[in-house]
């Protein structure tokens, strides 16, 4: 199928795109909140161990060559802006992570929304998400945009915030496990766990790794029949940018958004110790070495704005799942212009 093809089969899917994009904007606005503008290309990539930045070579006009990358994510340049006295900020803009699928749930070059809320922490974005969401849902309802076939159970759930289930990680593991997740909550507790559901783990595999063997088997399939669900809570070893909780420091201020079981999006209180934010990317650092992936640099200037931020909370929402599960579409292919598998013609 030549590119003119592809359009005009998703014509109509694309044009609800363009829908949900104008309305998103149009929440955010009416919140009070300043769409900012962050540099695609940047200096020093994030150091998440299970992604992949695309390098880029630039040169100025002397012909001097830089090496960068395109962004996976405006974060590191949303938090300097945080820091630097923006309170409300929204981007909703491309990034960019190599070595994915090209179809189902991912393209190399996806939309991604992100917002931070200065003087605040994950539960205001939670009530975010709930109205943002239900806002988009109730004005494509209102102007026909979307048909009888896209108004499903699951998606009318997310109209009103408490038909969204708010269920905390220890509560699903007990619901779904069996477990106490406050037993398993070192490397060698989930290791034995695994063992003893018949996984075949090694005792080396991260308790990241432990984590996801138990829940993406057993919990997300489960997830598929709840709707939409947002799960907070997650074991401190998981925090990855968050904030520990005060309450119960083994546990990290964290959620996900996860509707017919598809992970939606990922929020956190945000760390604010710049201590602590520069032994986690160190951290990351000896996990991306020994899983054979590139090591970057730390970026300072990010570890120093982490440390002057107020108390933050942000979270990240991909925008064309959000169009999926709106579309009542299983491949993200048909909810973008031009993905990757036919440009490239995979």
């Amino acid at each position: 199928m030549n590119h003119v093809a592809h359009i005009s089969k998703n014509k109509h899917t694309l044009e609800l795109r363009f829908a949900v994009l104008k309305l998103i904007r149009e929440w955010f606005w009416s919140q009070w909140f300043t769409e900012v503008d962050t540099p695609n290309i940047v200096k020093v990539p994030g150091q998440e161990p299970y992604l992949s930045p695309m390098s880029v070579k630039l040169h100025n006009e002397r012909g001097e060559e830089f090496s960068g990358y395109l962004h996976t994510s405006p974060e590191y340049t949303m938090k300097k802006m945080l820091a630097a006295g923006f309170d409300r900020i929204f981007s909703l803009g491309k990034c960019y992570r190599d070595y994915e699928s090209f179809g189902g749930t991912h393209n190399p070059e996806f939309t991604m929304l992100e917002w931070y809320r200065a003087e605040s922490d994950y539960r205001l974005i939670m009530d975010d998400v709930e109205g943002l969401v239900g806002f988009v849902i109730q004005k494509l309802m209102e102007h026909g945009t979307l048909n009888t076939e896209h108004r499903t159970k699951n998606i009318c759930s997310m109209l009103h915030a408490p038909c969204s289930i708010r269920i905390s990680m220890r509560d699903l593991w007990k619901k779904i496990v069996g477990v106490e997740l406050d037993g398993y909550l070192t490397s060698e507790k989930m290791f034995e766990l695994c063992v003893e559901r018949k996984y075949n783990v090694n005792s080396s595999e991260s308790y990241e790794d432990l984590f996801y063997r138990i829940f993406l088997n057993e919990i997300e399939p489960k997830l598929k029949e709840m709707g939409a669900v947002i799960v907070y809570d997650y074991p401190a070893q998981m925090a990855a940018l968050s904030r520990l909780s005060a309450s119960d420091p083994r546990y990290a201020e964290r959620f996900e958004v996860y509707v017919n079981g598809m992970e939606l999006a990922n929020a956190f209180s945000e760390l604010t110790d710049a201590g602590e934010q520069l032994k986690r990317l160190q951290e990351e650092q000896k996990l991306r070495q020994k899983l054979g992936k590139d090591v970057y640099d730390i970026d300072k200037e990010f570890v120093s704005a982490v440390g002057q931020m107020p108390s933050s909370a942000g979270i990240a929402l991909g925008v064309d799942r959000l169009v999926q599960i709106f579309a009542s579409c299983q491949n993200i292919e048909n909810v973008i212009t031009l993905p990757a598998a036919k440009l490239f013609k995979v």
